[in-house]
């Protein structure tokens, strides 16, 4: 077996950094569909930003992320759909560690997944961590899509603070626990 050439290293490179990218749109996205007050974006503004979110898969992409976390969904239709409705109110998505490996036009992936977010039907704050096992391929305008996401190790905890909203400053953190404190 020879080792890859010039050419083929450099066609590697290209597509891990070309996934890289998309990893960080998606997310990007996933977190813009909320406002600096903790509110989910009006629905036009919403669904446009759920449909660019989509758009990050193929039209026929598999999502697998479990009971109560948009469970399985086929299509970029579907994908859509659950970006709209996703369980917070605010979230702040950080993947981290990638494992890529690419052959050809074709590439898998594992992500670590780091989360912030709150809840919409209670504003109770989440930590999630996660895995993601996911397929990508490059279509015919040479960009590359997921075409399969699964979900694997969800842990979540509740940071205990209930309808507290979070704040922007250390000040306002103070500030709130004293107001929580004089109020117990």
């Amino acid at each position: 077996m020879s080792a890859p050439t010039t050419e083929q290293r450099l066609a590697r490179l290209e597509a891990v950094e070309a996934i890289r990218a998309l990893k960080a749109r998606y997310a990007s996205l996933a977190d813009a569909k909320y406002r600096p007050d903790y509110t989910r974006l009006a629905d036009d503004a919403m669904r446009e930003v759920a449909w660019e979110q989509a758009l990050c898969f193929t039209e026929d992409a598999i999502w697998e992320g479990g009971r109560g976390f948009g469970d399985s969904l086929v299509g970029r239709s579907q994908l859509h759909d659950w970006f709209q409705r996703s369980p917070w109110c605010f979230a702040v998505h950080y993947y981290g560690s990638p494992q890529l490996n690419i052959d050809g036009d074709r590439a898998q992936g594992v992500w670590r997944l780091w989360q912030l977010a709150l809840r919409e039907d209670n504003h109770d704050a989440v930590l999630l961590a996660a895995t993601t096992h996911e397929d990508y391929c490059r279509d015919a305008d040479d960009d590359w899509r997921c075409c399969r996401m699964r979900f694997a190790g969800i842990h979540m905890t509740s940071l205990g603070q209930g309808p507290m909203p979070l704040v922007a400053t250390l000040a306002g953190l103070d500030s709130r626990m004293a107001d929580r404190a004089r109020h117990v």
